[in-house]
């Protein structure tokens, strides 16, 4: 329960005890950060290279390396763990201030652990394990024994620490992982704007006045500041996805049950019958290093820390060595894409078919987007205690604004009853037959289809993730791959006046913001799937 104190003075006095975590050598000055807030059309990526706090190693370590090549370097004794976790600390403290997506800041700790890492390998002569060095940032739902988890909710800002670490912080630890901080999510984490009322609103890098996504939209932003190198979030409806595609980063949402789902600080009520899941996955900056992260993950055997967790180990498979076969879903009519997606995604598929690759269109073989979005909504709404508003009333918090918008108005006075939750089951299964036999009766290797319907939008308008859910229905693998940007001059081809977009289409406010598409593979062949998405890597050659 939270304390006699208002809402507004519990959340200050949270934030204020982050805020007091970050040196003073660290803090920009007031003159730069008179012009961050979020009705900016302020860019802000350039400023931690310019702003005289990083040194030239500094910016070179954080801008110049995937975590892959990081961890070579680590590995070879060429940058010391010590070094790179200063120097993403010093980048993180600098993405906090500029777009407020940390929670909880645990740099002390982690220069600390960096440095009994380069004891252990000039001891050893050799790595603590394949992520030995590495900083990476976790979502504030993950829990890290002596840390507080609070998900955003302002009655839990009472709660103690953590006492014991989730199952995959655990592992992240024993392969020599350095946990530099937690990132901000939505309050209840079910809107794709990151803004609650104890840590405020994540602002995206690209454009301050556009969302940064969610559910890890604190993520997003970090990564694209460059203050980690890999990060770690959760996906139901494309919480992993959501935030790369806005901000313009990689993000790869694995079949469930793969990575150990155990020990996390739900914003919920565990126990759901719901058969769409959660499960965690990595966000980075190239598909080798989300392959990192499943590999590293799977060959720890992480079902001997969560009895959830699938027993089936990483398996090694070889290169695609032949064409692709992409299956395309382009649109669904009650969310047309805006022109800057609609020019991503033609280029993208153009792209791909000059390279040797077919493109299957799909359109008019699978049931409506929207409505298996109806569908999956029912499934999330099957609480009859509605947990997260008891937490919210516990905490005597307001709604943030964009729970109004992460709604389907035709649910507005649906009830859940076990005698639905059968048909529903049933409805869901009917889908996944749909889409099985696409990929089988064309030999499909994957899906191309959007991620969203637009770029980031201004805050509190993104609305309904209909194109990101769909993954989590049919449990199917999926990766947001970032891929050009809005463009007026070259977007104005794509614009259509006999439809209806939504949220509406501004070409001014979102000039600049990052696009992206998704890739979707087949269950259970997530390994096949990070093969497919390198080839498109080659072709597309997307930058983060």
């Amino acid at each position: 329960m939270a304390s006699d104190k208002n809402w507004q003075a519990i959340a200050a006095s949270k934030r204020e005890s982050n805020a007091a975590k970050i040196p003073e050598a660290w803090r920009l000055p007031q003159d730069i950060l008179k012009d961050v807030h979020n009705s900016s059309d302020k860019n802000v990526l350039d400023i931690p290279r310019t702003c005289g706090i990083l040194t030239d190693q500094e910016i070179d370590i954080t801008e110049k390396h995937d975590a892959t090549a990081l961890l070579e370097k680590l590995a070879a004794g060429e940058l010391k763990a010590y070094d790179v976790t200063l120097a993403f600390c010093k980048r993180a403290a600098l993405a906090q201030q500029l777009t407020s997506c940390l929670t909880e800041i645990m740099f002390e700790e982690a220069l600390a652990r960096a440095k009994s890492l380069d004891e252990h390998l000039e001891e050893k002569g050799k790595p603590m394990g394949p992520l030995h060095g590495l900083p990476i940032s976790l979502k504030d739902s993950f829990n890290v024994k002596g840390v507080q988890a609070t998900v955003g909710y302002v009655s839990f800002v009472s709660h103690p620490p953590a006492s014991q670490n989730s199952a995959l912080v655990d592992i992240l630890l024993s392969q020599g992982a350095v946990l530099h901080c937690k990132t901000n999510l939505p309050q209840t984490m079910m809107t794709a704007d990151s803004e609650n009322n104890v840590f405020g609103r994540t602002l995206n890098p690209n454009r301050l006045s556009l969302t940064a996504g969610g559910s890890t939209g604190g993520e997003g932003a970090l990564l694209k500041m460059r203050g980690s190198p890999l990060g770690v979030g959760t996906d139901i409806a494309g919480s992993v996805r959501i935030p790369p595609h806005c901000n313009g980063v990689w993000g790869f949402k694995p079949t469930v049950g793969r990575i150990p789902f155990s020990g996390k600080t739900p914003p919920g009520r565990m126990g759901s019958p719901s058969s769409i899941l959660p499960c965690i996955g990595p966000m980075g900056h190239s598909a080798r290093d989300l392959e990192l992260f499943m590999k590293t993950v799977l060959d720890c055997d992480p079902w001997q820390l969560d009895e959830g967790c699938l027993a089936v180990p990483w398996r090694r498979v070889e290169p695609v060595s032949k064409p692709l076969r992409l299956g395309l879903i382009l649109e669904d009519p009650k969310r047309p894409l805006h022109p800057s997606i609609m020019r991503a995604m033609r280029t993208a598929t153009d792209a791909l078919r000059d390279a040797g690759h077919a493109i299957i269109p799909l359109e008019g073989q699978y049931p409506s987007i929207y409505e298996t979005a109806i569908l999956a909504w029912k499934f999330f709404l099957l609480d009859p205690a509605k947990t997260p508003l008891k937490y919210m009333k516990e905490g005597n918090e307001p709604f943030v604004a964009s729970l109004a918008t992460s709604r389907f108005p035709e649910l507005d006075n649906y009830e859940p009853n076990l005698n639905d939750l059968f048909d529903m089951n049933v409805e869901r299964r009917k889908i996944m037959k749909v889409y099985h036999d696409l990929v089988v009766q064309n030999q499909l290797d994957a899906i191309v289809m959007p991620m969203y319907q637009a770029t980031a939008v201004p805050h509190d308008t993104y609305g309904l993730p209909i194109y990101t859910v769909l993954p989590n229905v049919i449990d199917y693998p999926a990766a947001a791959i970032p891929f050009l940007k809005a463009s007026k001059d070259l977007d104005k081809d794509f614009v259509r006046s006999d439809i209806e977009y939504l949220p509406p289409y501004d070409a001014d406010a979102v000039e600049g913001a990052p696009c992206g598409i998704q890739v979707v593979g087949k269950p259970m062949r997530d390994e096949v799937l990070m093969k497919v998405l390198k080839v498109i890597e080659d072709v597309l050659k997307p930058t983060t």
